[in-house]
């Protein structure tokens, strides 16, 4: 029988980036150690599935994942209700990623694992009420002979906030610690005095460009828009430009985004995670300001269009400065200068292949180290 490597991390919430960071890790540890039996832990707390999936939950809380600002908007009174029907046909592509499928919540404490990985994602937001104060998201209470963290993130969370023991306690069970961000970097330090790897999202260590569930969409010449803050500046520069080079602005819609500036939406419940990758794919360039926009836009090696928000830079400032790519995507430039910006993804990504080497040798340290 085969050792086990179980993942824990948000896998069956409705967001494309979520889907496709838990997919990238699982493709890469089943690739890379064909000796263990490696599977998504298929477990979410009550409480956050109810977020997605309950009729009695407003529509904004599923927004925090992209910008908690849209939490402060939910507790306003001023969302209105979601629609449940089409947020549930996201759960029938989870069976495309593997996992155990006689874990329940009721039995995850009676399971035993011989390498437990906790994340990717902003799983350790622990100031995320409706993550359910939950210490299965920091390891606590998992049997696994060997307990890693690769590349959560602590999301809003700063040093003002108090610290809930159970996260105290699953931080120092850890065996191998990674982040994904410098902050969550200095916040693990912050909490229990030792150092942890930042590494590369899991999506930038799977070949994308190879995976043969990526399709090519039906449409060409287009400018993919994922996202839902764009400044004004920026929409018109959008606009001019697909115009004046015959290209359509397609938006992806994952947040019902209705940008009337564009030339064709496309809804969430009309795109399985691999059609979303596949028009990122076959783009002529991407005007983003998500997190996994912008992974996905270097995966593809575009000419990127990022509309920073202050969620996101706390998130991929320092990857942003590692990869020299400050200047075009973190600066005010409009919408020409970064289009006609030096896109020499030849020198970015030899920058990049250093970063994944390193985010390799941790896992590999991690699980076959002793």
């Amino acid at each position: 029988m085969k050792k086990r490597i179980g993942i824990l991390t948000f896998w069956n919430v409705p967001n494309y980036g979520a889907f496709l960071q838990a997919y990238a890790l699982q493709k890469v540890l089943e690739t890379r150690y064909p000796e263990y039996d490696v599977r998504q832990i298929p477990y979410l707390n009550q409480k956050h599935y109810n977020v997605y999936y309950s009729n009695s939950i407003k529509q904004n809380y599923r927004y925090w994942l992209i910008n908690p600002k849209y939490y402060r908007v939910l507790l306003s009174g001023k969302s209105k209700n979601k629609d449940v029907e089409n947020t549930k046909k996201f759960l029938a592509y989870y069976d495309l990623i593997p996992h155990f499928p006689n874990i329940t919540k009721e039995n995850i404490k009676d399971c035993t694992f011989d390498v437990l990985v906790l994340g990717s994602d902003i799983i350790w937001d622990f100031t995320v009420p409706f993550f359910g104060n939950d210490g299965y998201l920091f390891g606590v209470g998992i049997n696994a002979k060997k307990k890693l963290s690769y590349a959560p993130a602590f999301g809003s969370v700063s040093e003002k906030n108090s610290v809930p023991d159970y996260v105290k306690t699953g931080l120092r069970e850890l065996d191998a610690i990674s982040v994904r961000d410098e902050k969550s970097a200095r916040l693990v330090e912050a909490i229990i005095g030792k150092n942890a790897d930042v590494v590369l999202d899991p999506t930038l260590l799977w070949d994308f460009q190879s995976d043969l569930n990526i399709p090519k969409p039906a449409i060409s010449n287009y400018i993919v828009v994922y996202g839902s803050f764009f400044s004004e500046e920026l929409v018109k520069g959008a606009k001019k430009y697909a115009e004046d080079n015959g290209l359509k602005l397609i938006c992806l819609s994952s947040l019902d985004d209705r940008f009337e500036w564009c030339d064709e939406i496309i809804n969430q419940n009309e795109m399985t995670p691999f059609e979303w990758v596949g028009y990122f794919k076959h783009a002529s360039a991407v005007m983003t300001c998500t997190y996994h926009g912008l992974m996905f836009s270097i995966i593809f090696k575009k000419k990127i269009i990022f509309n920073m928000t202050e969620f996101i830079y706390n998130k991929s400032e320092s990857f942003i400065d590692g990869l020299g790519m400050k200047e075009v995507l973190l600066n005010d430039l409009d919408f020409n200068a970064k289009m006609n910006w030096n896109w020499d993804y030849s020198i970015i990504y030899r920058k990049l292949n250093k970063m994944k080497r390193d985010s390799i040798g941790f896992l590999n340290s991690a699980i076959e180290g002793e």
